[in-house]
C-alpha cells in the first residue's frame, strides 16, 4: 500500500476495504471488515456493549490490538458503523417500495414482507441493536431512535393512504402501525430455519397478516346495506374523535 493511498483511521469498513478494492488484497480487507463487524455484534449481544472492549473484538478476529484501533479508534466508532448497517438499509427499502407502482395496501404488504426477510437475517445484526439499545451511547442511541421513528412514520403514512384509497377500514394509524411493526420485528427472535418452513414463506404469511390488520372486510364500493354503512360511519367518527383528542395533547 502506498503512502498516498493509505486509508484514514475511523472509516471502518470503507477503510478496511480501501486501496485497490478490486484486487485480492481489497477483497481480503472487505472480508476482514465484515468479520470485525460480525464478531463485534456477537460480543455486544452476548456480553453487552459496556462489558466488551475493542481488544475483545480484536482477539475474536485474530488481529493485533493496534490494528483494530487503527480502523476503529473507539467502540463508539465501531458501534456507529453497526447501527448504520442496520438503519440505512431499512430506509432504502422503504424508499424502493414507495417508488413501485402498487396500491397503498400492496405497498404496506411489500414493506412488511421485506422487513421480515431483513430482521430475520442474522447478517443484519438487528438483534444486537434491539438487545443493546439501553446501553447505546446517547449520540448513537439518538440515531437509532430517529431511524425507528422514520420507519413508524412511513408505515403510518402507508396506512393513512390505504384508508383514503378505500382499501383499509378507518383505524388509528399509529396503533395499527405499531402492531404491524411489532409483528414483523418479532420474527427476528422466534424464527428458526430448522423448523422446516422457509423464511420466504413466513415473510409472505406475515405480510398477509399485516394487510389483514387494516384491510376492509369488503371494498368500499361493495358496502351496500344500511348496517354496513352505519358501521362504516361509526368507525370513521370514532377515528375522527381519536385524532382530535391526539391533536389536543
Amino acid at each position: 500500500m502506498t503512502k498516498s493511498r493509505k486509508p484514514k483511521p475511523g472509516n471502518g469498513r470503507a477503510a478496511l476495504a480501501a486501496d485497490d478494492s478490486g484486487s485480492s488484497a481489497g477483497v481480503r480487507r472487505d472480508l476482514l471488515a465484515a468479520e470485525v463487524l460480525d464478531k463485534a455484534a456477537t460480543l455486544f449481544a452476548t456480553r453487552g456493549f459496556a462489558a466488551t472492549s475493542l481488544k475483545d473484538v480484536a482477539d475474536a478476529v485474530g488481529l493485533q490490538r493496534s490494528s483494530i484501533y487503527y480502523y476503529y479508534p473507539n467502540k463508539d466508532a465501531l458501534l456507529k458503523e453497526l447501527i448504520q448497517g442496520v438503519t440505512l438499509p431499512v430506509s432504502q427499502m422503504i424508499r424502493d417500495v414507495a417508488a413501485e407502482k402498487l396500491s397503498p395496501l400492496a405497498k404496506l404488504r411489500e414493506v412488511v414482507r421485506r422487513l421480515v426477510l431483513w430482521v430475520a437475517d442474522p447478517k443484519t445484526h438487528f438483534r444486537l441493536m434491539d438487545r443493546s439499545e439501553a446501553e447505546l451511547p446517547e449520540a448513537i442511541a439518538k440515531m437509532h431512535r430517529d431511524a425507528k421513528r422514520h420507519v413508524l412514520g412511513e408505515i403510518i403514512r402507508l396506512i393513512e393512504a390505504a384508508v383514503m384509497a378505500g382499501e383499509a377500514r378507518a383505524t388509528d394509524p399509529r396503533v395499527s402501525a405499531l402492531s404491524i411493526i411489532g409483528m414483523a420485528m418479532w420474527t427476528a427472535w422466534w424464527f428458526q430455519p430448522e423448523h422446516g418452513r422457509s423464511l420466504e414463506t413466513v415473510a409472505e404469511e406475515i405480510a398477509d397478516n399485516a394487510a389483514a390488520v387494516i384491510q376492509r372486510a369488503a371494498p368500499a364500493k361493495q358496502i351496500a346495506t344500511v348496517a354496513e354503512l352505519t358501521g362504516e360511519i361509526r368507525e370513521n367518527l370514532a377515528l375522527i374523535d381519536r385524532l382530535a383528542e391526539r391533536a389536543k395533547r
